[in-house]
């Protein structure tokens, strides 16, 4: 027997997400948020290019892997962009406030002209080339890269082919394995 209604069938369509425009704004929102942390933490205005610089790092490291480490019911996504933003301008700070003062001492020991800045410079150089032969291939070019040439481990990982995330966790063992070498260039 059959009635006069036509047999249910079950929608097998997707549900819709949100549009582009939605999709646009929430990004552009999260953006805002990691201008906030950044110019926070540098204390600079919103507008400054540094600030966008580490905004526009922290946006990138999200895309790069973080995405696949947010756990939603640790935080807001917001919260999570603002950290990497966070943490990415005080290793900003850091690595500027690193070269400036070695920038002051260099220009200090230029300016003695007493002989014995360029005698230790050479001593330098001669231990640091000791202790870079010493190290494994991968981090000596690491520390060559890094600290040597002042290359943002960001475009080091790309040029070697590596994910950021591999890249700083080089640099870090290549700088531990360096302080175990210098170490051990002392005790000798």
């Amino acid at each position: 027997m059959r009635s006069g209604r036509a047999p249910m069938t079950r929608s097998t369509a997707p549900a819709p997400g949100p549009s582009p425009r939605e999709e646009q704004a929430r990004w552009a929102a999260l953006l805002v948020q990691a201008r906030l942390a950044a110019s926070r933490v540098l204390r600079l205005p919103l507008s400054h290019p540094d600030v966008e610089d580490r905004a526009q790092d922290a946006m990138l490291a999200f895309l790069a892997g973080g995405e696949a480490r947010f756990d939603p019911s640790l935080g807001t996504l917001e919260g999570y962009l603002a950290t990497i933003a966070r943490n990415l301008s005080l290793s900003h700070l850091r690595d500027r406030s690193t070269r400036q003062r070695l920038e002051l001492r260099l220009a200090g020991e230029r300016t003695t002209g007493d002989g014995e800045a360029p005698r230790r410079q050479i001593e330098a150089r001669a231990d640091l080339g000791r202790v870079m032969l010493r190290l494994c291939p991968g981090h000596a070019e690491a520390l060559r890269r890094i600290d040597l040439m002042g290359e943002p481990i960001d475009e080091a990982a790309t040029a070697l082919g590596k994910s950021y995330q591999a890249m700083n966790g080089q640099v870090g063992h290549a700088r531990a394995a360096a302080r175990r070498v210098a170490r051990e260039l002392v005790a000798a």
